[in-house]
Parts: structure tokens; sequence; C-alpha cells
């Protein structure tokens, strides 16, 4: 592994439900998920935001507490966890 990771911002798809000042992209936490944990593990983010590590830990089966005290970004969140799990279900 190199000391600087390269990636790129988070795509248009991963902003589908709005934006947050400092969204990162999925492909970084699922990385850094990647590299900490393993399936089943319990994730905590306590500053949630729009949801990338919650819909990254979902994707890796991994368990997701989120935690954030703007509600605008909760329903963000929320929302990409719903089409995730509708995506994975086949709804």
């Amino acid at each position: 592994m190199k000391d600087v990771w390269t990636i790129g911002l988070p795509s248009k798809a991963e902003k589908e439900f709005g934006k947050h000042p400092t969204q990162k992209p999925e492909a970084l936490l699922e990385r850094i998920i990647l590299a900490s944990t393993n399936e089943e593990d319990l994730i905590l983010d306590p500053f949630n935001g729009s949801g990338t590590t919650g819909v990254s830990a979902l994707r890796l089966k991994r368990k997701y507490i989120g935690i954030d005290n703007h509600l605008e970004y909760l329903e963000i969140a929320k929302k990409r966890i719903q089409k995730l799990g509708e995506s994975i279900n086949g709804n």
C-alpha cells in the first residue's frame, strides 16, 4: 500500500439525494472499512453526515450506527441507505 491513496471525488450518483459539504467518496470509506474490520463487525460513525460510512458498511456486510445533529443530513443518509437496501433485496 502506498503512503497516499488516489481516490476521486464523490460521484454524482453518491450525491443523488443531496449534498454534504465534506462528503467523502464511497471508495475511500470502503477501503478504510476493509482494512480495519471484518464482516458482521459494528461500525459507529458519530458524525454521520450524508451516510457514506453507513452505505459502505452495509454494502460490505458490517453493522452500522450513525449519529448526527443535523436532521437534513440524516434524511439524506436515510434515503441513501433505503435505496441500497432496495438494490440488495432486488426491489
